[in-house]
């Protein structure tokens, strides 16, 4: 089976790497990847006939199709995420570009990866994604919502989420046909961490953004602190910024130096993949805050690929994706000092959250999930 993967790959512990790492090690499956035209994207190497083909911006619909005239797969699976193709208007025409792929006649599966119910779209929710929150409406965003997600389920064979929420919003608040959407868990691969000695610290890897609720676990970390004056723990935030949402490494850094934790709190930006190994495994724990979940949590899936127990906060999606105190501890976002606690004072409690989180990871390994992602792909025929 020929199968056209669309998604970006980067960067170091993205998802679609993953995934197409496992769909390239089954042997009924021949792998080709549509990647954005970021030239790293062809050094990758493991996940399949990685091609770097469209660029965000409007012109990705053409560049794609074009490209499948060349290729003539049997499936078309496209990763959606509203920022992936770059901003606005690509992600408006995106129902184009899956419709153009049915008239080739080729079959269409589209991961949805991200959605909220209705009634969580308002001004609040806009200004944690946009700098320029003030010129959009949460009726307009709705509005938004409900044409491409009910063009997806219009233009698609099969749509793929990650949790039951995720099926249960589209179905329930969108109208996408519920008899498209298939259940299939984001794959977890083994990392080393290279027998690493873990030191004093807790970790957090992903985008410096509102939407990931930092202040939380800052604010937190200042009263674990206050409590516990002689603990000699620190905080050390890894990640980037996103285009536009320059502010909010700016507000953190500003929270910092107000709450006077400069020397307790490192901010370390992007760090590549073997600083990454050595950063999980001697973390003693691993923080993923959140204001809002929209989809499943990359980075916590990063975590447990290490075997690391992850604090995260109790909304969403991390509630179906972590059973609390068993492969993970989920803190209410005001008791971040408490869930800090915890972890300090029960190292035996996180050495059987690191067992159930490998065990987890043994039942989730790409190849596994990959296969599941084939016999969908099969059931199209």
């Amino acid at each position: 089976m020929k199968i056209v993967f669309v998604s970006s790959m980067l960067p170091t512990g993205h998802y679609s790497q993953y995934l197409t790492a496992g769909l390239s090690s089954l042997p009924n499956a021949d792998l080709v990847v549509y990647a954005d035209q970021d030239p790293r994207n062809t050094s990758i190497r493991g996940c399949g006939r990685v091609k770097a083909v469209w660029s965000r911006s409007p012109a990705y619909i053409v560049q794609i199709v074009r490209e499948l005239q060349n290729d003539k797969p049997d499936v078309v699976h496209v990763q959606h995420e509203l920022n992936m193709y770059g901003g606005f208007v690509t992600a408006l025409l995106f129902p184009v570009l899956l419709l153009l792929v049915r008239i080739m006649g080729y079959k269409v599966v589209v991961t949805v990866h991200a959605a909220v119910y209705k009634k969580q779209v308002d001004e609040e929710f806009i200004e944690l994604f946009h700098k320029s929150a003030w010129l959009f409406r949460p009726f307009l965003l709705k509005i938004f919502f409900i044409c491409v997600f009910k063009s997806i389920s219009w233009f698609s064979n099969r749509i793929v989420v990650h949790t039951r929420l995720k099926k249960d919003i589209l179905s329930a608040d969108y109208g996408v046909d519920v008899s498209k959407i298939e259940v299939i868990p984001i794959s977890i691969p083994r990392r080393s961490a290279n027998g690493a000695v873990k030191e004093k610290y807790f970790f957090y890897f992903g985008y410096m953004v509102r939407r990931k609720g930092l202040g939380f676990v800052l604010d937190g970390f200042k009263r674990f602190v206050e409590k516990y004056p002689k603990t000699t723990y620190n905080l050390v935030l890894a990640g980037g910024v996103i285009g536009g949402q320059e502010r909010a490494l700016t507000e953190i850094e500003e929270m910092i130096s107000k709450n006077i934790l400069q020397d307790r709190v490192w901010i370390r930006g992007f760090v590549d993949e073997k600083d990454l190994d050595g950063l999980y495994g001697k973390a003693e724990a691993v923080v993923i805050p959140a204001k809002v979940s929209m989809g499943s949590s990359g980075p916590l899936f990063h975590a447990i690929s290490y075997g690391k127990c992850v604090i995260a906060s109790n909304v969403g999606h991390f509630v179906e994706d972590i059973d609390n105190l068993k492969t993970g501890i989920l803190t209410d976002n005001d008791r971040w000092d408490d869930a800090f606690r915890l972890v300090v004072e029960n190292p035996g409690l996180v050495r059987q959250i690191e067992d159930n989180t490998r065990e987890k990871a043994l039942a989730r390994t790409p190849s596994a999930i990959a296969q599941r992602y084939v016999d969908a792909y099969s059931r199209l025929r």
